[in-house]
C-alpha cells in the first residue's frame, strides 16, 4: 500500500517520506479499513518535529480518519465488511478511567499515528471494536467530526456557554468548531484571530471578531496554548473559566498564579474526546448546524500540507484522499 510514514523528526519535506509498504492482514478480532480520507491535525506537527517521547519513528502519522471496512480477521462478524467507519484510539477498557467513561484518558491507550500506524495510509489496521460505524454524511466532511468538532463537544461539556459571553482564542482547525459549537449552545461567542479570510467566515456565521478593548469574558476556550495563556487569564473575568485545549507549540508557558489566585479563575483541561462524542458530532454536521470547512490534498502531498497548516493557509482542515 501507499503511505507516509514519519521517518525522522524535522522539517515537514524531510521528516514525511511517501513510500511503499506491505498491506495489513487482519488477525483474530481485527479489521482492515480502506481509509476515504484522513485529516491533518495541529498534533501531527507537534509530532513531527519530536515533542513527544513515546513516539519513535517510523511511523504513519495520523489520527483522524474515516474509511470502508474491507476486511476482517477471525472472530468479527462479516456484515461489517462494506460498512463506513470512523476510527478511534486503541483503549484498554479496564483501567479506572475506562471504567468511568473517560477513555480518552486511559492510561494504557495506543494512539493513532503515535503508538501505532495512522491514516495517512491506504489502508489502516485496527481491532474492531475501534471502528465505528455512521452513514448520512461525506466522508471528508465527517473527517472534520473524528477530532476537531469532537474535541468541540467535549470542551463544551466542562462550561455552560448559554447566555455568556464567550473568547476563542484561536479561529484555527479547531478553534472555528468551538466557536460555532459554542454559538449554537446560545453563546455570544467571539474568536481571536489575525487571518482576515477566517475572521470574515466567522462574521458571516454571526461570530464576531475580537478587538483590542475587548474583555471580561464569562469563558475563555484556549487553542492555542503556552504562546497565548498568560493573554487568556488576562481577558477572563473574575471567577471566569479558562478551559485549556490546545498547546500547538509543545513549549511551557510562565505565568504568575497570581492572575489564576486573585482573580478566582476557574481553569480547566480538556483532553481529546471519546467515541460518543464524534457521533454527537456528526449528528451536527447532519443537522446542518456545523458548517465544515476543509482543504483536500492528495496524500502524498502530506508535507505541503503541513508546510502550509504551518503558515497559516489552511481553513478549516487540511485533508488526505488516498
Amino acid at each position: 500500500m501507499r503511505a507516509v510514514q514519519l521517518v525522522k523528526f524535522g522539517e515537514p519535506r524531510e521528516a514525511l517520506q511517501y513510500t511503499d509498504l506491505p498491506d495489513p492482514k487482519p488477525g483474530p478480532g481485527e479489521v482492515v479499513v480502506k481509509i476515504e480520507a484522513a485529516g491533518v491535525c495541529g498534533r501531527d506537527l507537534v509530532v513531527r518535529k519530536g515533542a513527544f517521547p513515546h513516539v519513535k519513528p517510523p511511523v504513519v502519522p495520523g489520527h483522524e480518519g474515516v474509511g470502508r471496512v474491507v476486511e476482517v480477521g477471525l472472530g468479527v462478524e462479516k456484515e461489517l465488511v462494506g460498512a463506513r467507519v470512523f476510527l478511534s484510539a486503541v483503549y484498554d477498557g479496564t483501567c479506572e478511567y475506562c471504567r468511568r467513561g473517560l477513555e480518552n484518558l486511559c492510561r494504557n491507550a495506543e494512539l493513532l499515528g503515535e503508538s501505532r500506524n495512522g491514516t495517512y495510509a491506504e489502508y489502516v489496521l485496527l481491532p474492531a471494536r475501534f471502528v465505528h460505524p455512521f452513514h448520512g454524511v461525506d466522508p471528508r466532511a465527517a473527517v472534520v467530526a473524528t477530532c476537531p468538532l469532537s474535541t468541540a463537544v467535549y470542551a463544551l461539556r466542562h462550561v455552560d456557554v448559554n447566555g455568556k459571553r464567550v473568547l476563542v482564542v484561536g479561529a484555527g482547525g479547531t478553534g472555528l468548531y468551538i466557536a460555532q459549537l459554542a454559538s449554537v449552545r446560545g453563546g455570544e461567542v467571539y474568536v481571536s484571530t489575525r487571518s482576515r479570510e477566517k475572521a470574515k467566515a466567522m462574521s458571516e456565521l454571526g461570530i464576531k471578531t475580537a478587538g483590542e478593548g475587548d474583555k471580561d469574558f464569562d469563558v475563555v476556550v484556549d487553542t492555542v496554548g503556552s504562546p497565548t495563556f498568560e493573554r487568556s487569564l488576562k481577558l477572563v473575568k473574575r471567577n471566569g473559566v479558562v478551559v485549556v485545549i490546545g498547546n500547538v507549540t509543545g513549549e511551557r508557558a510562565l505565568i504568575s498564579p497570581a492572575l489564576i489566585i486573585l482573580r478566582q479563575v476557574k481553569v480547566v483541561g480538556s483532553m481529546a474526546f471519546r467515541p460518543w462524542d464524534i457521533y454527537e458530532a456528526l449528528d451536527l454536521l447532519k443537522r446542518g448546524l456545523i458548517k465544515p470547512f476543509y482543504t483536500e490534498y492528495r496524500l502524498e502531498d502530506a508535507a505541503k500540507a503541513h508546510e502550509d497548516m504551518e503558515r497559516g493557509g489552511v481553513f478549516g482542515r487540511a485533508v488526505l484522499i488516498p
